[in-house]
């Protein structure tokens, strides 16, 4: 099970593509623009030089922005690989975050300086910080720069989805990335044919595309924006795509719009699934425009990566995950830590060898880490022969009148009504049950509460069916498209 954490740091996937394909295309925007893995060196040679410059001639320590939106896939490339190269670390945030929050986050990170997006504003604030467009930096000197970069250095800040409160930072060391020379899901990827990612810049999904996805599996990538359904769809079919990265938030679109009836998706043969549960429903309905895939699961925390649990969505064990993955080990345990014999309910665990994602609260670290484990804080049963099944989140699972509900069981169910776009589950607060299971959907106006419960009372026990229905036009969501579900519980606790 055994994974050797290497010596190599990010730059080095970069180098060493370079090294064998120089003039094939890294990134390619939309089909529409696109950076070979050659001039992706070079220019990230130049921004390398030139952040050290206005570091003083030293970047170890030192923290970056990376203040990106649309779709400037490639100057983010640049730029990304360039702190990386200067031996800084880089903060990604991205332009759809308001002004505050994107204060909060540099404030928090102690960020030196900010490089964005030409068509962006220079960042100005009373800390200092200088404000540059990759155009500045990338004009001098592009041969190769060595700062002496280690596996633990830090290589990224990232941040949590902050679905239960503000999204939190946490640091994220270049051999926590190239641990095994890419993540244990990554290295399933092995089709030659384009691979498609439609993932929004300024997150951890768009660091781990860029940083790994873009260095290290053999097909073409295409980016794009999760947004666009029609799009996706359009280039899955226009570039013969062999595999599709999306969350379920994108999968939820994707599904919607019906896409086999305009599109011919034989093309595609594994779609990777990440971030969350994929409702069953929605699952189906991604087989039935892509006949020829399979969907393959992810799941890990943040927290633990690149410690995972890898498996095929199976609608029909919508809450089976699958087994450890290369290098990682899991265990499920009570309250004291103690691991739970097979069946047993209780929090999961994992943990790998690669040098640790730490937050930067200590005290934070205390509660989440121990031992090498990462606690999780979700719960889930194991198998006697290491098969994983999802409970719940801790923070989401409802008790009333004594008896534990999923919500993602509840969601999964909602999800199955047709006339349902979204669907979420949270406790709200009750005096005589101690909490109830509510419903917070965006529906069909012609869908209504007693239908929509009927329903639900076809499918789940009775403790589970929600006691309220809660309708919205659209849930809240962050900036991966997990539901802020701390957000609706202070909306409807009253």
């Amino acid at each position: 099970m055994s994974v050797p954490t290497s010596a190599v740091v990010v730059p080095d996937l970069l180098r060493h593509r370079t090294g064998l394909m120089p003039e094939q295309e890294a990134i390619n925007v939309r089909g529409k623009t696109a950076i070979t893995y050659g001039d992706w060196d070079r220019r990230s040679n130049a921004v390398a030089r030139a952040v050290l410059d206005r570091l003083g001639g030293t970047g170890r320590g030192a923290r970056v922005a990376l203040l990106f939106g649309g779709d400037d896939w490639i100057d983010y490339a640049v730029a990304y690989l360039g702190v990386l190269k200067a031996g800084a670390t880089a903060v990604h945030v991205n332009d759809t975050m308001p002004a505050v929050e994107l204060r909060r986050r540099f404030d928090q990170c102690a960020v030196a300086g900010v490089i964005r997006g030409a068509a962006l504003p220079p960042w100005r604030d009373d800390a200092g910080r200088w404000s540059v467009v990759v155009a500045d930096l990338d004009q001098g000197d592009s041969g190769a720069v060595d700062t002496g970069v280690t596996p633990e250095d830090i290589s990224d800040i990232l941040y949590t989805s902050g679905t239960t409160g503000p999204a939190k930072p946490f640091t994220n060391p270049h051999g926590n990335l190239t641990y095994g020379r890419g993540s244990a899901a990554l290295g399933q990827l092995v089709d030659p044919a384009p691979l498609l990612a439609p993932m929004p810049l300024g997150t951890t999904s768009s660091a781990t595309t860029v940083a790994v996805l873009a260095t290290t599996t053999p097909s073409p990538l295409i980016v794009c924006s999760p947004d666009d359904p029609e799009e996706i769809a359009r280039l899955l079919a226009t570039h013969g795509c062999a595999t599709l990265i999306l969350t379920p938030w994108t999968a939820i679109r994707l599904a919607a719009i019906r896409p086999q009836d305009r599109y011919d998706l034989g093309s595609v043969k594994t779609i990777g699934n990440a971030s969350a549960i994929m409702p069953p429903r929605i699952a189906r309905d991604l087989l039935a425009a892509m006949p020829n895939a399979t969907i393959a699961n992810a799941y890990a925390q943040s927290e633990a990566v690149p410690a995972i649990i890898l498996g095929n969505v199976d609608p029909d064990r919508p809450m089976w995950l699958g087994r450890p993955g290369r290098g990682t080990e899991m265990r499920v345990v009570d309250p004291q830590g103690e691991p739970l014999p097979p069946g047993e309910l209780g929090e999961v665990w994992l943990r790998c060898e690669a040098p640790k994602r730490l937050y930067l609260d200590q005290a934070l670290n205390a509660r989440v880490h121990a031992g090498g484990w990462t606690r999780t804080r979700d719960l889930g049963r194991a198998t006697a022969d290491g098969e994983l099944f999802l409970f719940d989140r801790m923070t989401d699972v409802i008790t009333t009148d004594g008896k534990l509900v999923s919500s993602l069981e509840v969601e999964a169910a909602l999800y199955d009504h047709p006339s349902v776009r979204e669907a979420t589950v949270i406790a709200l607060p009750d005096p005589e049950h101690g909490e109830i299971v509510a419903a917070v959907v965006a529906a069909d106006p012609a869908l209504d509460d007693a239908t929509l419960t009927a329903f639900l009372a076809e499918r789940l026990e009775p403790h589970q069916v929600p006691a309220r229905i809660h309708r919205l036009d659209a849930l809240p969501r962050g900036g991966t498209g997990k539901v802020l579900k701390f957000q609706l519980r202070q909306r409807f606790a009253g």
